[in-house]
Protein backbone atom coordinates (compact mmCIF):
# COMPACT_ATOMS: atom_id res chain seq x y z
CA UNK A 1 0.00 0.00 0.00
CA UNK A 2 1.24 3.45 -0.80
CA UNK A 3 2.27 5.53 2.17
CA UNK A 4 0.31 8.50 3.41
CA UNK A 5 2.70 11.37 2.83
CA UNK A 6 3.03 13.49 5.98
CA UNK A 7 4.51 16.96 6.23
CA UNK A 8 7.17 16.14 8.80
CA UNK A 9 10.14 18.15 7.64
CA UNK A 10 11.24 21.10 9.64
CA UNK A 11 10.82 23.23 6.53
CA UNK A 12 7.06 22.66 6.78
CA UNK A 13 6.74 24.46 10.12
CA UNK A 14 4.55 27.56 10.01
CA UNK A 15 6.78 30.41 11.17
CA UNK A 16 3.91 32.71 12.05
CA UNK A 17 2.16 30.19 14.29
CA UNK A 18 2.52 31.24 17.93
CA UNK A 19 0.20 29.58 20.40
CA UNK A 20 -0.35 30.46 24.00
CA UNK A 21 3.15 31.40 25.08
CA UNK A 22 1.95 32.02 28.60
CA UNK A 23 0.72 28.46 29.13
CA UNK A 24 2.40 26.71 32.02
CA UNK A 25 4.28 23.43 31.63
CA UNK A 26 1.38 21.28 32.85
CA UNK A 27 -1.06 22.89 30.41
CA UNK A 28 1.35 22.44 27.54
CA UNK A 29 1.83 18.76 28.42
CA UNK A 30 -1.93 18.22 28.36
CA UNK A 31 -2.27 20.00 25.03
CA UNK A 32 0.56 17.94 23.55
CA UNK A 33 -1.20 14.73 24.54
CA UNK A 34 -4.53 15.92 23.16
CA UNK A 35 -2.91 16.79 19.85
CA UNK A 36 -1.09 13.46 19.69
CA UNK A 37 -4.37 11.60 20.35
CA UNK A 38 -6.23 13.63 17.73
CA UNK A 39 -3.47 13.10 15.18
CA UNK A 40 -3.54 9.36 15.84
CA UNK A 41 -7.29 9.23 15.25
CA UNK A 42 -7.07 11.27 12.06
CA UNK A 43 -4.22 9.19 10.66
CA UNK A 44 -6.23 6.07 11.44
CA UNK A 45 -9.15 7.45 9.43
CA UNK A 46 -6.88 8.24 6.50
CA UNK A 47 -5.35 4.76 6.45
CA UNK A 48 -8.72 3.13 7.10
CA UNK A 49 -10.30 5.08 4.24
CA UNK A 50 -7.52 4.09 1.88
CA UNK A 51 -7.87 0.43 2.84
CA UNK A 52 -11.66 0.58 2.51
CA UNK A 53 -11.26 1.88 -1.04
CA UNK A 54 -8.83 -0.91 -1.92
CA UNK A 55 -10.84 -3.68 -0.25
CA UNK A 56 -14.58 -3.02 -0.51
CA UNK A 57 -15.77 -6.50 0.52
CA UNK A 58 -16.47 -7.48 4.13
CA UNK A 59 -14.30 -10.59 3.83
CA UNK A 60 -11.26 -8.71 2.56
CA UNK A 61 -11.61 -6.04 5.22
CA UNK A 62 -11.83 -8.71 7.91
CA UNK A 63 -8.59 -10.28 6.66
CA UNK A 64 -6.92 -6.86 6.54
CA UNK A 65 -7.92 -5.98 10.11
CA UNK A 66 -6.94 -9.37 11.48
CA UNK A 67 -3.47 -9.18 9.89
CA UNK A 68 -3.07 -5.58 11.02
CA UNK A 69 -3.90 -6.32 14.65
CA UNK A 70 -1.74 -9.44 14.79
CA UNK A 71 1.28 -7.60 13.41
CA UNK A 72 0.69 -4.56 15.62
CA UNK A 73 0.57 -6.68 18.74
CA UNK A 74 3.81 -8.60 18.21
CA UNK A 75 5.88 -8.93 21.36
CA UNK A 76 8.01 -5.78 21.32
CA UNK A 77 10.56 -7.44 23.59
CA UNK A 78 11.19 -10.26 21.12
CA UNK A 79 13.71 -8.35 19.03
CA UNK A 80 15.04 -11.28 16.92
CA UNK A 81 11.54 -12.32 15.85
CA UNK A 82 10.53 -8.74 15.02
CA UNK A 83 13.72 -8.28 13.01
CA UNK A 84 12.87 -11.38 11.00
CA UNK A 85 9.34 -10.17 10.36
CA UNK A 86 10.61 -6.74 9.34
CA UNK A 87 13.11 -8.16 6.89
CA UNK A 88 10.46 -10.32 5.18
CA UNK A 89 8.19 -7.28 4.93
CA UNK A 90 10.93 -5.49 3.02
CA UNK A 91 10.70 -8.12 0.33
CA UNK A 92 7.05 -7.25 -0.25
CA UNK A 93 7.77 -3.54 -0.26
CA UNK A 94 10.70 -3.84 -2.66
CA UNK A 95 8.85 -6.30 -4.87
CA UNK A 96 6.04 -3.78 -5.22
CA UNK A 97 8.54 -1.03 -6.12
CA UNK A 98 10.17 -3.25 -8.76
CA UNK A 99 6.77 -4.09 -10.21
CA UNK A 100 5.91 -0.39 -10.48
CA UNK A 101 9.23 0.54 -12.02
CA UNK A 102 9.78 -2.41 -14.35
CA UNK A 103 6.42 -4.15 -14.64
CA UNK A 104 7.82 -7.53 -13.53
CA UNK A 105 7.06 -9.80 -10.59
CA UNK A 106 9.82 -10.84 -8.21
CA UNK A 107 10.07 -14.53 -7.32
CA UNK A 108 9.40 -15.05 -3.63
CA UNK A 109 10.63 -18.66 -3.89
CA UNK A 110 13.95 -17.67 -5.46
CA UNK A 111 14.35 -14.83 -2.97
CA UNK A 112 13.69 -17.06 0.06
CA UNK A 113 16.06 -19.83 -1.05
CA UNK A 114 18.87 -17.40 -1.87
CA UNK A 115 18.35 -15.37 1.31
CA UNK A 116 18.51 -18.39 3.61
CA UNK A 117 21.62 -19.69 1.84
CA UNK A 118 23.34 -16.33 2.14
CA UNK A 119 22.31 -15.79 5.76
CA UNK A 120 23.49 -19.26 6.80
CA UNK A 121 26.80 -18.91 4.94
CA UNK A 122 29.41 -18.78 7.68
CA UNK A 123 32.06 -17.34 5.36
CA UNK A 124 33.22 -14.09 6.89
CA UNK A 125 32.44 -10.91 4.95
CA UNK A 126 35.75 -9.15 4.50
CA UNK A 127 34.38 -5.80 3.41
CA UNK A 128 30.66 -5.14 3.91
CA UNK A 129 30.69 -1.82 2.05
CA UNK A 130 32.45 -3.35 -0.92
CA UNK A 131 30.00 -6.26 -1.04
CA UNK A 132 26.98 -3.95 -0.83
CA UNK A 133 28.41 -1.78 -3.57
CA UNK A 134 28.95 -4.81 -5.80
CA UNK A 135 25.40 -6.08 -5.21
CA UNK A 136 23.89 -2.67 -5.94
CA UNK A 137 25.92 -2.36 -9.15
CA UNK A 138 24.59 -5.73 -10.25
CA UNK A 139 21.04 -4.64 -9.43
CA UNK A 140 21.49 -1.52 -11.55
CA UNK A 141 22.84 -3.58 -14.45
CA UNK A 142 19.95 -6.06 -14.28
CA UNK A 143 17.43 -3.24 -14.07
CA UNK A 144 18.77 -1.62 -17.23
CA UNK A 145 18.75 -4.96 -19.03
CA UNK A 146 15.09 -5.52 -18.16
CA UNK A 147 14.19 -2.03 -19.36
CA UNK A 148 16.00 -2.66 -22.63
CA UNK A 149 14.23 -5.99 -23.14
CA UNK A 150 10.80 -4.50 -22.47
CA UNK A 151 11.43 -1.81 -25.09
CA UNK A 152 12.21 -4.44 -27.71
CA UNK A 153 8.96 -5.64 -29.25
CA UNK A 154 10.67 -8.21 -31.50
CA UNK A 155 10.31 -11.92 -30.63
CA UNK A 156 7.83 -11.32 -27.81
CA UNK A 157 7.82 -14.88 -26.48
CA UNK A 158 11.60 -15.05 -26.36
CA UNK A 159 11.68 -11.67 -24.67
CA UNK A 160 9.18 -12.84 -22.06
CA UNK A 161 11.40 -15.79 -21.28
CA UNK A 162 14.44 -13.55 -20.94
CA UNK A 163 12.56 -11.09 -18.76
CA UNK A 164 11.46 -13.94 -16.48
CA UNK A 165 15.08 -15.03 -16.14
CA UNK A 166 16.13 -11.46 -15.31
CA UNK A 167 13.34 -11.30 -12.73
CA UNK A 168 14.76 -14.36 -11.00
CA UNK A 169 18.23 -12.80 -11.13
CA UNK A 170 16.90 -9.64 -9.51
CA UNK A 171 15.22 -11.74 -6.83
CA UNK A 172 18.52 -13.49 -6.11
CA UNK A 173 20.34 -10.14 -6.09
CA UNK A 174 17.89 -8.69 -3.58
CA UNK A 175 18.20 -11.81 -1.43
CA UNK A 176 22.00 -11.59 -1.35
CA UNK A 177 21.72 -7.98 -0.30
CA UNK A 178 19.30 -8.70 2.54
CA UNK A 179 21.17 -11.88 3.49
CA UNK A 180 24.44 -9.99 3.91
CA UNK A 181 22.74 -7.22 5.87
CA UNK A 182 20.93 -9.67 8.13
CA UNK A 183 24.09 -11.69 8.75
CA UNK A 184 25.98 -8.53 9.65
CA UNK A 185 23.13 -7.36 11.90
CA UNK A 186 23.02 -10.67 13.76
CA UNK A 187 26.75 -10.47 14.43
CA UNK A 188 26.51 -6.85 15.57
CA UNK A 189 23.68 -7.70 17.98
CA UNK A 190 25.52 -10.86 19.05
CA UNK A 191 22.55 -13.14 18.48
CA UNK A 192 23.05 -16.59 20.02
CA UNK A 193 21.77 -19.78 18.38
CA UNK A 194 18.36 -19.44 20.01
CA UNK A 195 18.00 -15.84 18.87
CA UNK A 196 19.09 -16.72 15.34
CA UNK A 197 16.44 -19.44 15.28
CA UNK A 198 13.87 -16.91 16.49
CA UNK A 199 14.95 -14.45 13.79
CA UNK A 200 14.47 -17.08 11.09
CA UNK A 201 11.12 -18.04 12.57
CA UNK A 202 9.95 -14.45 12.27
CA UNK A 203 11.23 -14.25 8.70
CA UNK A 204 9.61 -17.53 7.64
CA UNK A 205 6.28 -16.72 9.28
CA UNK A 206 6.00 -13.56 7.18
CA UNK A 207 7.64 -14.60 3.90
CA UNK A 208 5.39 -17.68 3.70
CA UNK A 209 2.03 -15.90 3.93
CA UNK A 210 -0.29 -16.10 0.93
CA UNK A 211 1.24 -13.52 -1.39
CA UNK A 212 -1.85 -13.53 -3.60
CA UNK A 213 -3.88 -12.20 -0.67
CA UNK A 214 -3.09 -8.48 -0.87
CA UNK A 215 -5.40 -7.62 2.03
CA UNK A 216 -3.37 -9.92 4.27
CA UNK A 217 -0.05 -8.41 3.20
CA UNK A 218 -1.24 -4.82 3.34
CA UNK A 219 -2.76 -5.32 6.78
CA UNK A 220 0.59 -6.52 8.10
CA UNK A 221 2.47 -3.69 6.40
CA UNK A 222 0.16 -1.08 7.91
CA UNK A 223 1.30 -2.13 11.38
CA UNK A 224 4.93 -1.43 10.51
CA UNK A 225 3.89 1.81 8.80
CA UNK A 226 2.31 2.95 12.06
CA UNK A 227 5.43 2.06 14.02
CA UNK A 228 7.54 4.02 11.54
CA UNK A 229 5.36 7.11 11.71
CA UNK A 230 5.29 6.89 15.50
CA UNK A 231 9.10 6.91 15.61
CA UNK A 232 9.34 9.77 13.15
CA UNK A 233 6.75 11.96 14.86
CA UNK A 234 8.42 11.33 18.20
CA UNK A 235 11.72 12.44 16.71
CA UNK A 236 10.31 15.47 14.91
CA UNK A 237 7.79 16.67 17.48
CA UNK A 238 8.53 14.77 20.72
CA UNK A 239 4.98 13.40 20.58
CA UNK A 240 3.88 9.78 21.00
CA UNK A 241 1.07 8.61 18.76
CA UNK A 242 -1.80 6.86 20.52
CA UNK A 243 -1.87 3.30 19.19
CA UNK A 244 -5.31 2.56 20.59
CA UNK A 245 -6.79 5.67 18.97
CA UNK A 246 -5.18 4.75 15.64
CA UNK A 247 -6.48 1.17 15.80
CA UNK A 248 -9.97 2.34 16.76
CA UNK A 249 -10.13 4.72 13.81
CA UNK A 250 -8.90 2.11 11.33
CA UNK A 251 -11.31 -0.48 12.69
CA UNK A 252 -14.33 1.82 12.70
CA UNK A 253 -13.64 2.94 9.14
CA UNK A 254 -13.26 -0.62 7.82
CA UNK A 255 -16.32 -1.87 9.72
CA UNK A 256 -18.42 0.75 7.97
CA UNK A 257 -19.92 -1.05 4.93
CA UNK A 258 -19.75 2.15 2.88
CA UNK A 259 -17.11 2.22 0.16
CA UNK A 260 -15.40 5.64 0.29
CA UNK A 261 -14.88 7.69 -2.85
CA UNK A 262 -11.80 9.55 -4.01
CA UNK A 263 -13.49 12.74 -2.80
CA UNK A 264 -13.97 11.19 0.67
CA UNK A 265 -10.31 10.24 0.83
CA UNK A 266 -9.13 13.64 -0.37
CA UNK A 267 -11.27 15.44 2.23
CA UNK A 268 -9.96 13.50 5.24
CA UNK A 269 -6.41 13.49 3.91
CA UNK A 270 -6.39 17.27 3.37
CA UNK A 271 -7.81 17.85 6.84
CA UNK A 272 -5.20 15.55 8.37
CA UNK A 273 -2.31 17.24 6.58
CA UNK A 274 -3.48 20.63 7.87
CA UNK A 275 -3.74 19.28 11.42
CA UNK A 276 -0.28 17.68 11.23
CA UNK A 277 1.20 20.97 10.05
CA UNK A 278 -0.53 22.86 12.87
CA UNK A 279 0.68 20.31 15.41
CA UNK A 280 4.24 20.58 14.11
CA UNK A 281 4.16 24.32 14.69
CA UNK A 282 2.71 23.88 18.17
CA UNK A 283 5.29 21.22 19.05
CA UNK A 284 8.20 23.40 17.96
CA UNK A 285 6.81 26.53 19.57
CA UNK A 286 6.40 24.67 22.86
CA UNK A 287 9.35 22.30 22.80
CA UNK A 288 11.57 22.19 25.90
CA UNK A 289 14.29 24.08 24.00
CA UNK A 290 11.86 26.76 22.83
CA UNK A 291 10.35 27.22 26.28
CA UNK A 292 13.82 27.52 27.79
CA UNK A 293 14.92 30.19 25.32
CA UNK A 294 11.65 32.12 25.56
CA UNK A 295 11.78 31.95 29.34
CA UNK A 296 15.34 33.25 29.44
CA UNK A 297 14.47 36.10 27.09
CA UNK A 298 11.37 37.10 29.03
CA UNK A 299 13.22 37.03 32.35
CA UNK A 300 16.09 39.08 30.92
CA UNK A 301 13.74 41.77 29.61
CA UNK A 302 11.83 41.92 32.89
CA UNK A 303 15.08 42.27 34.86
CA UNK A 304 16.45 44.99 32.61
CA UNK A 305 13.26 47.04 32.73
CA UNK A 306 13.01 46.62 36.49
CA UNK A 307 16.63 47.68 37.08
CA UNK A 308 16.65 50.57 34.62
CA UNK A 309 13.46 52.63 34.06
CA UNK A 310 15.05 54.21 30.98
CA UNK A 311 14.27 51.05 29.04
CA UNK A 312 11.08 51.42 26.99
CA UNK A 313 9.02 48.68 25.37
CA UNK A 314 7.41 49.47 22.03
CA UNK A 315 4.05 48.03 20.90
CA UNK A 316 5.92 45.42 18.83
CA UNK A 317 7.78 44.15 21.91
CA UNK A 318 11.13 45.79 21.16
CA UNK A 319 12.82 46.97 24.35
CA UNK A 320 15.29 49.83 23.96
CA UNK A 321 17.22 52.50 25.80
CA UNK A 322 18.47 55.70 24.17
CA UNK A 323 22.11 56.35 25.12
CA UNK A 324 22.54 59.36 22.84
CA UNK A 325 19.71 61.07 20.90
CA UNK A 326 21.69 62.05 17.80
CA UNK A 327 21.04 65.03 15.56
CA UNK A 328 18.83 65.75 12.58
CA UNK A 329 15.90 63.87 11.12
CA UNK A 330 15.34 60.18 11.66
CA UNK A 331 16.39 57.69 9.03
CA UNK A 332 13.98 56.09 6.56
CA UNK A 333 13.84 52.49 5.33
CA UNK A 334 16.07 52.94 2.30
CA UNK A 335 18.76 55.20 3.75
CA UNK A 336 22.26 53.74 3.60
CA UNK A 337 23.32 54.21 7.21
CA UNK A 338 26.87 53.96 8.54
CA UNK A 339 26.58 51.82 11.66
CA UNK A 340 28.72 50.38 14.43
CA UNK A 341 27.08 47.58 16.38
CA UNK A 342 27.70 44.76 18.82
CA UNK A 343 25.40 41.77 19.24
CA UNK A 344 25.29 39.74 22.45
CA UNK A 345 23.33 36.90 23.96
CA UNK A 346 21.36 37.55 27.14
CA UNK A 347 24.25 36.01 29.09
CA UNK A 348 26.48 38.86 27.86
CA UNK A 349 28.63 36.83 25.45
CA UNK A 350 29.25 38.41 22.05
CA UNK A 351 28.13 36.61 18.89
CA UNK A 352 28.85 39.40 16.38
CA UNK A 353 30.50 42.80 16.28
CA UNK A 354 31.42 45.33 13.60
CA UNK A 355 35.12 46.15 13.77
CA UNK A 356 34.67 49.24 11.59
CA UNK A 357 31.69 51.23 10.28
CA UNK A 358 29.44 49.27 7.93
CA UNK A 359 26.70 50.69 5.68
CA UNK A 360 23.28 49.13 5.20
CA UNK A 361 19.62 50.10 5.00
CA UNK A 362 16.95 49.38 7.64
CA UNK A 363 15.01 47.29 5.12
CA UNK A 364 17.95 44.85 4.94
CA UNK A 365 17.85 43.72 8.55
CA UNK A 366 15.61 41.77 10.93
CA UNK A 367 12.46 43.54 12.19
CA UNK A 368 13.75 44.54 15.63
CA UNK A 369 16.99 45.99 14.28
CA UNK A 370 15.03 47.82 11.58
CA UNK A 371 12.63 49.30 14.13
CA UNK A 372 15.57 50.51 16.23
CA UNK A 373 17.29 52.19 13.25
CA UNK A 374 14.11 54.01 12.23
CA UNK A 375 13.98 55.60 15.70
CA UNK A 376 17.51 56.93 15.33
CA UNK A 377 19.22 59.85 13.62
CA UNK A 378 22.92 60.56 12.87
CA UNK A 379 25.07 60.29 16.00
CA UNK A 380 22.47 58.32 17.99
CA UNK A 381 23.33 55.44 20.29
CA UNK A 382 20.92 52.80 21.56
CA UNK A 383 20.70 49.48 23.35
CA UNK A 384 18.02 47.35 21.67
CA UNK A 385 16.71 44.07 23.07
CA UNK A 386 15.05 41.97 20.37
CA UNK A 387 12.59 39.26 21.47
CA UNK A 388 12.88 36.22 19.23
CA UNK A 389 9.93 37.25 17.04
CA UNK A 390 11.78 40.45 16.12
CA UNK A 391 15.10 38.64 15.63
CA UNK A 392 15.52 35.21 14.05
CA UNK A 393 12.30 33.64 15.31
CA UNK A 394 11.89 29.92 15.56
CA UNK A 395 14.69 29.16 13.11
CA UNK A 396 17.69 30.88 14.68
CA UNK A 397 20.73 31.64 12.54
CA UNK A 398 23.80 29.50 11.96
CA UNK A 399 25.55 27.94 14.90
CA UNK A 400 25.62 30.99 17.14
CA UNK A 401 21.98 32.11 17.33
CA UNK A 402 19.54 29.53 18.65
CA UNK A 403 15.87 29.23 17.71
CA UNK A 404 13.59 31.43 19.84
CA UNK A 405 16.56 33.37 21.20
CA UNK A 406 16.33 36.94 22.49
CA UNK A 407 19.23 39.11 21.26
CA UNK A 408 20.79 42.33 22.54
CA UNK A 409 22.37 44.97 20.29
CA UNK A 410 24.40 48.06 21.05
CA UNK A 411 23.90 50.32 18.02
CA UNK A 412 25.60 53.55 17.02
CA UNK A 413 24.60 55.40 13.83
CA UNK A 414 27.29 57.58 12.26
CA UNK A 415 25.22 59.13 9.49
CA UNK A 416 24.11 58.46 5.93
CA UNK A 417 26.63 56.97 3.53
CA UNK A 418 26.10 58.13 -0.07
CA UNK A 419 29.44 56.87 -1.30
CA UNK A 420 28.59 53.22 -1.91
CA UNK A 421 25.63 50.84 -2.18
CA UNK A 422 24.34 49.55 1.12
CA UNK A 423 25.90 46.27 2.22
CA UNK A 424 24.44 43.71 4.53
CA UNK A 425 25.86 43.53 8.04
CA UNK A 426 27.33 40.29 9.26
CA UNK A 427 25.18 37.47 10.58
CA UNK A 428 23.90 39.39 13.57
CA UNK A 429 21.42 41.79 12.06
CA UNK A 430 20.57 40.54 8.60
CA UNK A 431 17.23 39.09 7.73
CA UNK A 432 17.04 35.33 7.90
CA UNK A 433 18.44 33.81 4.73
CA UNK A 434 16.07 32.25 2.24
CA UNK A 435 15.78 28.53 2.76
CA UNK A 436 17.80 26.37 0.42
CA UNK A 437 15.63 24.27 -1.88
CA UNK A 438 15.07 20.75 -0.67
CA UNK A 439 17.02 18.03 -2.42
CA UNK A 440 15.07 16.12 -5.02
CA UNK A 441 13.67 12.86 -3.78
CA UNK A 442 15.67 9.91 -5.02
CA UNK A 443 13.87 7.23 -6.95
CA UNK A 444 13.37 3.97 -5.04
CA UNK A 445 16.30 1.63 -5.50
CA UNK A 446 15.80 -1.90 -6.66
CA UNK A 447 17.21 -3.09 -3.35
CA UNK A 448 17.75 -1.34 -0.06
CA UNK A 449 18.90 -2.30 3.39
CA UNK A 450 16.24 -3.10 6.01
CA UNK A 451 17.32 -0.04 7.99
CA UNK A 452 17.17 2.23 4.96
CA UNK A 453 13.83 0.83 3.90
CA UNK A 454 12.37 1.45 7.34
CA UNK A 455 13.55 5.05 7.22
CA UNK A 456 11.99 5.46 3.81
CA UNK A 457 8.60 4.62 5.33
CA UNK A 458 8.68 7.93 7.14
CA UNK A 459 11.29 10.10 5.48
CA UNK A 460 10.21 9.91 1.87
CA UNK A 461 6.95 11.52 2.97
CA UNK A 462 8.71 14.82 3.67
CA UNK A 463 7.05 17.81 2.12
CA UNK A 464 4.76 15.91 -0.24
CA UNK A 465 1.02 15.51 -0.48
CA UNK A 466 -0.72 12.30 0.43
CA UNK A 467 -0.65 9.55 -2.10
CA UNK A 468 -3.78 8.53 -3.88
CA UNK A 469 -5.36 5.13 -3.46
CA UNK A 470 -3.40 2.38 -5.11
CA UNK A 471 -5.10 1.20 -8.25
Amino acid sequence: MKKIFLFVALAAFVSSFAIAQELDVAQIAKMRQVKADSMSMMLGKVYGTQAAMSYPTTEARHIYLKAFNEALNLDQQDEPYRDGVSLAEQFYRNAENVNKQLGINMSRKVFTQTFLAKYNDTTAIKNMNEEMRSINMEAKRLTEEVRALKKDSVAALAQASLISAKSDSLSMNMARFFGSQAQYMSKQKKFNEQQVARFLEGFNSTISIDESNKALIDGRLLASDFAGFDRNIKKQMSLNLNKDAFVTAVTQTLNDPTVPTEADFKAIDTKTQAYVKETQAFAKENSPEALTQKGMGKKYIENQMEKDPKFIQSPSGLVYKILAPGNGKKFNETDKIKVMYKGTHVDGSTFDESKEPISFAPNQVVPGFKEALLMMSPGAKMIAILPYKLAYGERGAGQSIKPFETLVFEIETLGIDDSAPATKPAQAATKAATKAPAAKEAKPATTSSPKAAKKATTKKATGKKASKKRK
